[in-house]
């Protein structure tokens, strides 16, 4: 596994509506504006920020794991406003297992546009293809279908219910597993069959 490439050449991706790039303080205005949103927030395990300094401490807690070696947080810039929208990554790494954990949230305002899935798929290709992991996962709440339905779409496959698994906002929930394999990828993407 070569996982020192991600932080030593930290790359940038772009598709035709997105620049994905690392997540800095300087994004902490934008990402106020996706973080403060009730609707945004309704399904993650973290409060909605009320201050701009909740923005602030959050992209400092993002750069610290940086730092580890342990995450890296892209920023998803839309480019027609030259604003940053949300973020996608790879929120756990674990090098000893090679595998990587997926998260994502994304602004209400560009919700049901495949936005995720177009910068999250390359994610997953440069962990499989560059990084050298073998296996990528991701969580959400059983009840969130925005999220469920971006890992079906990027070939991952549902795996089972983690019951009561975390308790958010004060309540114990059920999670969604789902996972992709490199070899999955591969079979999934490389041959054309998805994208």
């Amino acid at each position: 596994m070569e996982i020192e490439k991600l932080f030593y050449q930290s790359p940038n991706f772009e598709t035709d509506r997105l620049l994905l790039r690392k997540l800095s303080l300087a994004d902490a205005e934008d990402y106020f504006r996706v973080a403060s949103n009730a609707e945004v927030t309704a399904q993650t395990i973290w409060a909605r920020h009320t201050v701009i300094e909740d923005s602030i401490n959050y992209i400092q807690g993002v750069l610290e794991k940086y730092r580890k070696r342990e995450a890296f947080h892209w920023g998803i810039i839309h480019k027609s406003t030259g604003r940053l929208i949300g973020r996608t990554g790879l929120i756990k790494i674990d090098q000893e297992h090679e595998k990587a954990e997926l998260g994502y949230v994304l602004s209400s305002d560009y919700w049901s546009q495949g936005i995720i899935t177009e910068a999250t798929k390359m994610i997953i290709e440069y962990g499989f293809m560059e990084l050298g992991l073998n296996r990528i996962e991701a969580r959400c709440n059983y009840n969130n279908p925005g999220s469920f339905k971006v890992m079906e779409k990027l070939g991952m496959q549902f795996e089972g219910l983690l019951r009561k698994q975390l308790k958010i906002k004060g309540q114990f929930l059920d999670q969604k597993l789902y996972s992709i394999l490199r070899s999955d990828f591969i079979a999934c993407f490389q041959d054309g069959s998805q994208g």
